[in-house]
């Protein structure tokens, strides 16, 4: 950068001169040349040489009376079958100098074909991308930082949605196998540059490790261009440009939706609690808030110590290591899962969730052969197919509507706009928010899928939000919209009972003034103490179901 534009710079100047990615298609030839460059000048020192060669061998021939090479033509003639090592043998030296340029020819001939061969390879691997990325310039781009596990089964499931997507696998070779991802060695931030256009370009950071995966992100948020991180952590501020996400959210947000709490009394055992069974807990208290006086309760078999210790007002929102009426509550057990044969029969599910798939086949094996039970059974990140549905397969997660939640984005950002509204203005913008107060809009997004439950019941589909029709949500809206007032207060309720979990669940406690930094907030206190006006915000939170109607009425859903 130095004293010139930074990239930055350099970009937006481009943004503004191709709007439509235009900018880059008719470089090719020159882009051609820049690459063969190195050839061109190894090319003029042969042909040179080769010249050089023909006018010594004329010189040397003519001035012996049996030569067979008088001119030009003749030595030119001798020298390509030579070369070509066809050899017809009308034509000879027949001096000893002659000869020794003749053997001079053969060398040549040998690296010439060499030299030709190498050159068509390294030419046909490098103009290849290049043709194909000039083609496709006004497409889709989604430029990958690595070829791994990850960014394969993403990329397939991105193809499957948008037919005309361009894979670009950047910093890799490539393998040659007829794959329809190009492979170029450029960077992602090199790659843009040569795009000409941010307009539908995105960066994906899928690498195996998720820190190179965070620090590429912040490398390459100066593009400007959307970039998407695969990483369990994010920071409480962070370029606008990046979106984090993490397999074991993704996982436990589709799972709650997927496979819905069906009565207020549920048991629930989970077996294993890793990083995987921690994140599926803390969702379970921050979406599982469907019914009127519900008992749920969860059996915690695992070591939940470190748990317990992050989350210090989880006893203000559930019953902690005994059951209640009317209250859920969780069980932290210090025995192993099989002591208790009556829990697992009674258990209305079991869900093994181990970070192992190991250990989770091997609890599973042992249930079914040692135990009786009636409840369902889910099993984390295996394809076993058994008495056992699985949940949490990558290819399922690493889909569109997860990993680019661009839905789950505009809803999130609609209901915080709307909080701004009421407010007039007195919370900070959505790009000013920290990651945990932009997690909350999430969560009550994707708590639509379960709304629509609250008010249909078993006429729900078990879908994730982005994945119900209009009509359906237009339904459940206009079900809500024909309540009474008393059946309203009790789903208004019930939604701010969930919002105080998820405040309390992060270790917030109840002020006057709402303040994030302090983790202190105004709406910590029970529903009949709130306001009109405070409980019309709640309210909002339920008018985005027919704002989600809307959104997808509007393209064609």
């Amino acid at each position: 950068m130095n004293n010139k534009k930074s990239f930055k710079d350099r970009i937006n100047d481009l943004k503004l001169t191709h709007a439509v990615n235009k900018g880059s298609g008719g470089s090719v030839f020159r882009r051609m040349f820049f690459m063969i460059r190195r050839y061109i000048r190894i090319l003029l020192g042969f042909i040179a040489a080769y010249l050089a060669l023909l006018f010594l061998l004329v010189e040397i021939e003519r001035r012996d009376p049996s030569a067979t090479i008088h001119n030009i033509g003749e030595a030119f003639w001798y020298s390509l079958v030579t070369l070509t090592t066809i050899g017809y043998g009308d034509f000879y030296p027949v001096t000893p100098a002659g000869r020794l340029i003749a053997s001079i020819f053969v060398i040549l001939g040998i690296g010439l074909l060499g030299f030709f061969v190498g050159f068509m390879m390294e030419f046909v691997s490098r103009i290849k991308p290049i043709i194909l990325l000039s083609i496709h310039t006004a497409k889709p781009w989604y430029i990958f930082t690595d070829k791994s596990q990850y960014s394969m089964i993403f990329a397939e499931n991105i193809k499957s949605v948008r037919p005309d997507a361009v894979i670009i696998y950047s910093g890799c070779q490539d393998d040659g196998k007829g794959s329809k991802a190009i492979s170029v060695q450029w960077s992602a931030a090199e790659l843009l540059e040569r795009r000409g256009s941010l307009y539908d370009a995105h960066i994906m950071c899928l690498k195996d490790n998720e820190m190179e995966n965070f620090l590429d992100a912040i490398t390459l948020s100066d593009t400007g261009a959307p970039i998407v991180c695969l990483a369990n952590f994010t920071p409480a501020h962070h370029p606008m440009n990046i979106s984090f996400f993490s397999l074991t959210d993704c996982t436990a947000r589709l799972f709650w939706q997927q496979y819905p709490v069906k009565k207020k009394n549920e048991t629930i055992l989970l077996i294993g609690f890793g990083a995987a069974g921690s994140v599926l807990l803390d969702r379970a208290l921050e979406l599982n808030v469907l019914y009127e006086d519900q008992s749920i309760h969860y059996h915690v078999f695992g070591n939940s110590d470190e748990y317990c210790r992050n989350r210090k007002k989880l006893n203000d929102i559930v019953s902690i290591n005994e059951q209640s009426d009317g209250r859920d509550s969780i069980i932290f057990h210090d025995s192993h899962w099989n002591a208790d044969e009556k829990l697992l029969a009674k258990a209305d599910r079991i869900i093994l969730c181990d970070d192992s798939e190991k250990d989770n086949i091997a609890v599973l094996q042992t249930l079914q052969k040692f135990f009786a039970f009636s409840g369902e059974i889910y099993i984390y990140n295996s394809n076993v197919r058994s008495i056992a549905t699985p949940f949490g397969q990558t290819r399922d997660i690493l889909t569109p509507a997860f990993v680019l939640h661009n839905t789950l984005t505009d809803m999130a950002l609609c209901r915080h706009e709307m909080m701004r509204f009421y407010l007039g203005g007195a919370i900070p913008l959505w790009e000013d928010l920290d990651s945990l107060i932009k997690d909350m809009n999430y969560i009550t997004t994707d708590h639509i899928s379960l709304k629509v439950h609250m008010i249909l019941g078993d006429e729900a589909p078990c879908q994730p939000f982005d994945d119900i029709p209009s009509a359906t949500l237009r339904k459940a809206s206009a079900a809500r919209n024909n309540m009474s007032d008393e059946q309203k207060a009790v789903l208004n309720k019930l939604e701010h009972e969930r919002t105080c979990r998820f405040y309390l669940l992060h270790n917030y406690s109840y002020a006057e003034k709402t303040n994030d930094d302090t983790r202190e907030n105004n709406l910590l206190k029970p529903f009949d103490k709130l306001n009109d006006f405070e409980k019309q915000m709640v309210e909002i939170s339920w008018t985005l179901i027919d704002e989600l109607a809307s959104h997808k009425a509007a393209k064609g859903h």
